[in-house]
């Protein structure tokens, strides 16, 4: 309750100073629902997003689960995740929520395995959003230096970024020999090392699967691009200069890793302020309220998943997750 509290009076801090600076200008949303359809387009692809961002988790739980995983009922767990994800900030998270929920459609599947596949979803999504990054950077490395010389940093970041997904990807895939090892290594590290064994082995169960980790990989490059597309398609009228989408790609991705930092709710301030310094970097002011069109689409569309939770028909205790997350642990 203390960290959530300090979450939330840091956030509003951020806020207020952004406010009260003029870096945060609440006009653009008014001057948004009245510019065109962009807010609406933006909706429907954070809406899209969510969807198929169901189906990369169902793809990613089938090597360790044995019934069905009916396609409608992934899509509600993963609203009632980010739902609570919204109206929960603090250390009972969404995601271990829509596990709770997501442990009666198979009452023999690992908890530490449930667990797991939220992680590698994470960061699969995370893996498409740096080689987006990266890729984009690579191709259009002399324009976007020319916008400005304080992209050439970003642009350097941006690499080593990609070069660490790469690694990472690459890792899922070594031989069985390999992976006996780093966990005979892990099981000898004090206090954490079953944990951290135990994690890696479950990861690896989805990696072996290397269709699934193909798939999720190439769902989770789509749901980066789409994103950030929902993000320009709201916010590009008000940049006041050109900035072409090719070019935005090399810059929105940071501001999301930023975001997705748990030290705010749901990336409150933080990204505001995230935002503002990268837009300035390209002589675009006003980054924070370019952010605050995006997110206020972001939340109204997490805040949908109140329905499905609502009309759910089982109800699970935030006391039975906290217990979800110990037993999982152990």
């Amino acid at each position: 309750m203390i960290k959530t509290i300090l979450k939330f009076i840091f956030a509003a801090g951020i806020i207020y100073w952004l406010t009260s600076s003029g870096k945060l200008d609440f006009s653009l949303i008014t001057k948004s629902l009245t510019t065109g359809y962009g807010w609406l387009i933006c909706i429907l692809c954070i809406i899209l997003q969510d969807i198929f961002s169901a189906f990369r988790w169902r793809l990613i739980l089938k090597p360790g689960v044995k019934s069905k995983l009916p396609a409608l009922e992934m899509i509600k767990l993963t609203w009632i995740g980010l739902f609570f994800n919204s109206v929960l900030p603090g250390a009972v998270t969404g995601d271990l929520i829509k596990l709770v929920y997501a442990k009666d459609l198979d009452k023999d599947v690992s908890k530490t395995f449930l667990v797991t596949t939220v992680f590698m979803d994470r960061i699969l999504g995370l893996m498409g959003l740096l080689t987006i990054m990266g890729f984009f950077s690579m191709i259009f490395y002399s324009e976007v230096v020319q916008l400005s010389p304080q992209m050439k940093p970003l642009i350097q970041i941006n690499f080593l970024l990609f070069i660490g997904a790469i690694f990472f990807m690459t890792l899922l895939f070594l031989p069985k020999r390999f992976q006996e090892s780093i966990l005979n290594l892990t099981d000898m590290v004090p206090v954490l090392g079953k944990y951290i064994s135990k994690t890696l082995s479950q990861g690896w169960l989805i990696g072996s699967d290397r269709k699934v980790i193909l798939y999720s990989y190439l769902i989770s490059i789509c749901l980066q691009l789409m994103n950030i597309f929902s993000f320009w398609i709201v916010t590009s009228p008000f940049y006041g200069k050109e900035l072409s989408f090719q070019h935005l790609v090399t810059l929105v991705p940071l501001g999301y890793i930023a975001v997705a930092v748990p030290i705010s709710p749901s990336g409150l301030g933080v990204g505001h302020f995230a935002f503002d310094e990268l837009f300035s970097f390209v002589g675009i002011s006003g980054g924070a309220g370019l952010f605050n069109l995006y997110f206020l689409c972001l939340i109204f569309v997490n805040l949908l998943g109140f329905f499905p939770y609502i009309f759910s028909g089982k109800r699970h205790s935030l006391k039975e997750t906290e217990q979800f997350e110990n037993q999982a642990e152990s």
